[in-house]
């Protein structure tokens, strides 16, 4: 069942990659070098900054994410080269502990609760040829380390996580 869901959400992702590149052929449209597609993101196992974080919270932190991996992507693709990426999952550093209540934020971090996120992906080249795709699961067992995000940001860990996959993945160093 597992191989039945990678092979669809790298179709899903070789679809995009194509219908972009033959837009740009047909020069109907600017292609993105990097889309971001999340996979039932209500079904994602933890998005928000509360026990029960709205849609509202979850929305603008998977904007924000989308935003994110774009901006940081794209300067490592080679030249003609697309990036689909479709996240399954998300879980965010931390966690809610039963019993624990602050009033400001309720998550709660410890080494126990590192970020993760499933996500399969799919790297074209000219004419939509798929030159890599694959299926990961990421996750920093180290994420307590300093980090150069904002600690004021909500999202500092998952993003250090995605950093270091992107460096990997894509070859940046």
């Amino acid at each position: 069942m597992a191989h039945v869901k990678f092979v669809a959400r790298v179709l899903i992702a070789a679809c995009f990659a194509q219908a972009a590149w033959a837009a740009a052929a047909e020069g109907k449209a600017e292609t993105a070098l990097v889309r971001v597609v999340y996979v039932d993101p209500e079904k994602f196992t933890d998005v928000g900054d509360r026990y029960y974080p709205s849609d509202e919270t979850r929305n603008a932190y998977l904007t924000d994410l989308k935003k994110y991996i774009v901006r940081r992507a794209k300067p490592l693709l080679k030249p003609d080269e697309r990036l689909v990426i479709a996240i399954s999952n998300i879980d965010m550093a931390g966690s809610f502990e039963p019993g624990r209540y602050t009033q400001t934020y309720g998550r709660i971090i410890r080494d126990v609760y590192p970020p993760r996120i499933d996500l399969s992906f799919t790297i074209t080249g000219p004419g939509g040829v798929v030159v890599k795709s694959g299926e990961r699961k990421l996750r920093d067992l180290t994420f307590l380390a300093p980090t150069v995000h904002p600690r004021t940001d909500p999202l500092r860990y998952e993003k250090k996580l995605l950093d270091d996959w992107l460096r990997q993945e894509l070859g940046g160093g």
